[in-house]
């Protein structure tokens, strides 16, 4: 049976992983167990992209394999992670609203957009003079909950071990790693993207993210609000505020910087009393066009490329990794606009 190798234990990893596995093929995931960013990930799936009002890339296709991949994942590891949210924004322009009165009653836009809702807000309007509208059908992954369950489940498989990939041991001709021989190597190393001696075109860059988590009793937890930023309900009277965008950094500390910038997120919704209760950090993998790297390396057969999924990583997670496992299974053509052969072209 073939046996395939996954360096990256993070969402794209362990999604890979999974759909692999469901296709009756040996995995070893790879792991070292050092950033966190998809564990501290809001796991926000919202299919509209703010400002022009757009829906997010692909939205059509992701959302119905996300659903059915969470689901499934609860099931067959017994913890719930995975809601329905509905996330309220409030425009910031005159230009945005116009964006979205156009586009509410356009069929492709009408399961996603809701009429906008003025509503009466007390601390809000003097801020959000502009009212505001509803995205429907997105969706909350708790990112903490659903990475621990999935990293339990894939090392009680034997699949998932914590250890730092020494590039040394690689022989990329015969594809051995440490003596033992895989139909391919894939790697999904988020961030530490740069660290890896093969793919030195694909620029990955690291963009660190700051989260506040709050506690407020006067804030609703039947709404998520967006403007500038996001207060995100997870229960008990909790939320979640982000996030700050820090490029070229790939540390995860916490600074009074971003909490300046994550306080100032909620004075630009809220103007009611809350208390600050935690602050993490983690660094995501962006891509300058804003789409993942997926693909074989155009020099050494077997090696692979699964990362960038960056900030709808939890959205594009799903199905993208059913595309990969399919390519790297069949061959199976993948979407023109995460192939790896961009970053080659003048090769």
């Amino acid at each position: 049976m073939k046996k395939h190798l996954i360096i990256g234990g993070g969402l794209a990893g362990c999604a890979l992983a999974y759909r692999l596995i469901k296709k009756g093929h040996h995995v070893r995931l790879m792991d070292n167990n050092l950033n966190k960013s998809s564990f501290v990930a809001a796991g926000m799936i919202n299919p509209i992209v703010f400002r022009r009002v757009n829906k997010s890339w692909r939205v059509d296709d992701f959302l119905p394999s996300a659903i059915h991949f969470y689901n499934e994942l609860q099931e067959k590891t017994n913890v719930d992670f995975f809601s329905s949210i509905k996330i309220r924004r409030f425009f910031a322009s005159e230009q945005e609203k116009k964006y979205w009165t156009q586009k509410q009653d356009n069929p492709s836009y009408v399961k996603y957009l809701a009429n906008p809702d003025e509503g009466h807000y007390p601390y809000s309007i003097n801020k959000h003079r502009l009212g505001s509208g509803i995205v429907k059908n997105a969706y909350r992954v708790n990112a903490m909950s659903f990475m621990s369950a999935v990293h339990r489940m894939l090392e009680s498989m034997g699949v998932l071990i914590y250890h730092e990939f020494e590039y040394d041991k690689l022989d990329k001709k015969d594809l051995s790693y440490n003596g033992e021989f895989y139909e391919a190597v894939v790697f999904s190393c988020g961030s530490d993207h740069r660290d890896i001696p093969f793919f030195n075109e694909v620029k990955i860059e690291q963009t660190k993210g700051q989260i506040l988590t709050i506690h407020s009793e006067q804030i609703t937890e039947k709404e998520t609000w967006n403007h500038k930023g996001f207060i995100l309900p997870i229960g008990a009277e909790l939320f979640k505020v982000g996030a700050t965008i820090e490029r070229g950094f790939n540390d995860i500390r916490t600074t009074d910087e971003g909490k300046t910038v994550l306080v100032n997120v909620i004075k630009g919704i809220f103007s009611g009393e809350y208390e600050i209760k935690s602050q993490i950090a983690g660094v995501r993998p962006t891509v300058y066009d804003r789409r993942p790297v997926m693909g074989e390396h155009p020099n050494h057969k077997g090696i692979f490329i699964f990362n960038g999924l960056g900030t709808k990583g939890y959205l594009m997670a799903p199905l993208l990794s059913e595309e990969m496992a399919d390519f790297i299974i069949s061959g199976k053509e993948l979407h023109q606009e995460v192939k790896l052969s961009r970053f080659y072209k003048k090769s």
